[in-house]
């Protein structure tokens, strides 16, 4: 079975879409699409980021934003609410 970033990789490529395209498009830098791509969400940004890349990405394949994250939030990969990795606890 496949990884849910290896699954996110074969849907773009499905549709000719290069990671440059997506990064020119959405403005992401390619070092976070291909750390998605490769399940390595430690190397994205914390919080809330995290959330809107993996949306970005998803809209800009052409699938659905909430379906993506839900899958993500389902396979344990995001929690709840979200802090971000320099938040200083209070």
């Amino acid at each position: 079975m496949a990884s849910l970033g290896q699954s996110l990789r074969e849907k773009r490529e499905a549709r000719n879409i290069s990671i440059e395209e997506i990064a020119s498009a959405t403005k992401i830098v390619p070092r976070y699409l291909e750390a998605l791509e490769a399940d390595r969400l430690d190397k994205m940004p914390g919080g809330f980021f995290i959330k809107g890349i993996i949306r970005t990405y998803a809209r800009a394949i052409g699938l659905d934003a909430d379906e993506v994250l839900g899958w993500y939030k389902t396979a344990g990969l995001l929690s709840g609410p979200e802090r971000s990795r320099n938040a200083i606890p209070k």
